[in-house]
């Protein structure tokens, strides 16, 4: 079976990393992408010196970055770290990171205004 079909519908690209950063698998516009698996291993290791009183960085379960054309929703199960970029019909804006928590139901929003395609786009 197709593993690029399996993830989510929408999907246009996906990367799968191990612990480390390093490339398991990818597919679509993520495919053999480096690059964006190299940025997405900062934005962990970023979430990870964050002031505990601020956002807990042991309760972190999804980081979303938002852009007009599509998203890159990003977890980790089983020691992996699933990376999923996915198409969406526009609404404008620039690129939004969001991460969700365990704890409570309430999201921390980063809004990059200023350079909305620096990142991952």
């Amino acid at each position: 079976m197709d593993r690029e079909k399996l993830i989510v519908p929408n999907q246009i690209g996906y990367l799968i990393l191990k612990e480390d950063g390093a490339v398991l698998e990818s597919g679509g516009e993520l495919k053999n992408d480096e690059r964006s698996a190299n940025v997405i291993m900062g934005l962990l290791n970023l979430t990870e010196s964050i002031d505990e009183s601020f956002m807990p960085n042991s309760s972190c379960e999804r980081i979303t970055i938002d852009y007009e054309q599509h998203y890159y929703s990003i977890c980790m199960s089983n020691r992996r770290i699933y990376v999923v970029k996915i198409s969406k019909s526009q609404n404008g804006g620039a690129a939004t990171i969001t991460t969700t928590t365990s704890s409570s139901s309430s999201n921390s929003v980063y809004n990059d205004a200023s350079d909305s395609g620096a990142v991952l786009a």
